[in-house]
């Protein structure tokens, strides 16, 4: 008996002397970020126990923050007992300016205005944006995707949203009639989200909203008024994962979130609803030079028939080529397909072709789910386009894309914007 313990402490004694632990751990390249905020939200620690596995889950959660342009990983030891570390990180340009043109056909959105991507150097977005679509908006924003803690993050926008909004009226004989209304949204917005996981995060968050509608024409009596307005307070939560890995213009991963929202409407004129929201992405490399992306969305909301429904079909959103809002309802199915190829990588720019596929279909508002196919024509759009990823400023895309519905193809054009559609 006392041999098999001394033959255990010694096995335990010989183990101990030779774990493999990490002697240091430094970061090579910064210049912005705080090394004491990455050395807070990976895994490895100095003195702590070297694990391969850990140590690649490190480097691929640093490109997932979506914040540098490049992160490698090297483990050095001169006796395979004690390791030495290094995060190499190529930082980018975080304070940039937001000037996006996009359009399509004869309807123009233009955004302007300055973000910095990594506020404080700890991976904060601050910013304030300006954009014109139809009428003036501005918007200020500040989130924090993951605190020191590594557990909890938050998000705060103060915004005015104004837009032309067409809404669709069915008259006595059930006949839809369009009429134009000014839109007015004033919105402050805070909310909160606690890490799961290190690539999953649970949210919950509330807004208190005023908005004001005035009737432009006189396509329809609205309630014998041409202006109304009311307040909504709304109550969000959210589960999502992000499993993207960030390798310049290409995408490697998945992502997923379930969204859930409640929005109380203190009026008769529109109603309140719950509504909920599936969404996912994935991206897959093909070969050294082409990306494979697919998108997926369904949704659902209480279903009173009114033309406040919070589903929209648009060009700007979801089906390229479309128009502006053409379309409202309670449920939605959003499918989108893309693959990219870098024609022509150099150290300013990256040229990438596109071919994809948009489809959208929506429930009609007091109508059943047989409605999702009731359309002649299915909202099907094929197009190609090209992308000019500028590699000196991070994240920005120009994308020109054009598309057409094969089942009806006078129902095509150009479409334009910064950044990949999904």
């Amino acid at each position: 008996m006392i041999r098999i313990v001394c033959l255990f402490l010694l096995t335990l004694c010989f183990q101990e002397a030779y774990s493999q632990q990490i002697k240091s751990i430094s970061f090579a390249g910064l210049t912005i970020t705080k090394e004491d905020y990455l050395r807070d939200i990976i895994s490895c620690k100095e003195s702590g126990e070297f694990m391969d596995k850990q140590f690649k889950d490190d480097i691929f959660l640093l490109r997932n923050l979506n914040l540098f342009f490049q992160v490698e990983g090297s483990a050095e030891t001169t006796d395979s007992v004690s390791y030495n570390l290094t995060f190499t990180i190529r930082e980018a340009n975080y304070l940039y300016p937001i000037i996006s043109i996009s359009g399509f056909d004869d309807q123009l959105k233009l955004q302007l205005g300055a973000n910095h991507i990594n506020f404080l150097g700890r991976a904060q977005s601050i910013g304030a944006l300006y954009q014109f679509y139809d009428r003036h908006s501005l918007s200020l924003f500040h989130t924090a995707k993951r605190h020191s803690n590594q557990n909890t993050g938050h998000e705060f926008a103060l915004a005015k949203y104004s837009t032309i909004e067409p809404l669709y009226f069915a008259d006595s004989t059930g006949v839809d009639t369009v009429s134009s209304f000014n839109f007015d949204n004033y919105s402050v917005s805070v909310g909160g989200h606690y890490w799961l996981g290190r690539y999953t995060n649970a949210g919950i968050g509330a807004a208190y909203m005023y908005e004001d509608y005035s009737q432009r024409d006189d396509a329809f009596d609205l309630f014998g008024q041409k202006r109304f307005n009311f307040n909504k307070h709304q109550l969000r939560l959210h589960v999502e994962t992000n499993r993207v890995e960030y390798l310049f213009e290409r995408l490697e991963g998945w992502k997923a979130r379930v969204y859930g929202e409640w929005i109380k409407t203190y009026s008769d004129n529109a109603p309140s609803f719950l509504k909920l929201q599936l969404s996912g992405s994935y991206y897959k490399l093909v070969g050294e030079r082409g990306n494979l992306a697919a998108s997926v969305r369904i949704g659902t909301s209480s279903n009173e028939e009114s033309p406040f429904a919070p589903f929209v079909l648009d060009g700007f959103l979801n089906v390229r080529g479309i128009g502006n809002r053409v379309e409202r309802g309670t449920a939605e199915i959003v499918v989108n397909g893309e693959y990219r190829h870098s024609l022509w990588l150099h150290k300013y720019v990256t040229l990438q072709s596109a071919a994809f596929f948009d489809y959208g279909a929506l429930r009609e508002a007091g109508k059943s789910f047989n409605t999702f196919f009731d359309d002649e024509n299915p909202s099907l759009f094929l197009g190609a386009g090209l992308r000019f990823n500028l590699n000196i400023l991070y994240k920005t895309c120009i994308r020109i894309d054009y598309s057409v519905n094969p089942f009806d193809p006078s129902q095509r054009g150009f479409t334009f914007g910064f950044g990949q559609f999904f």
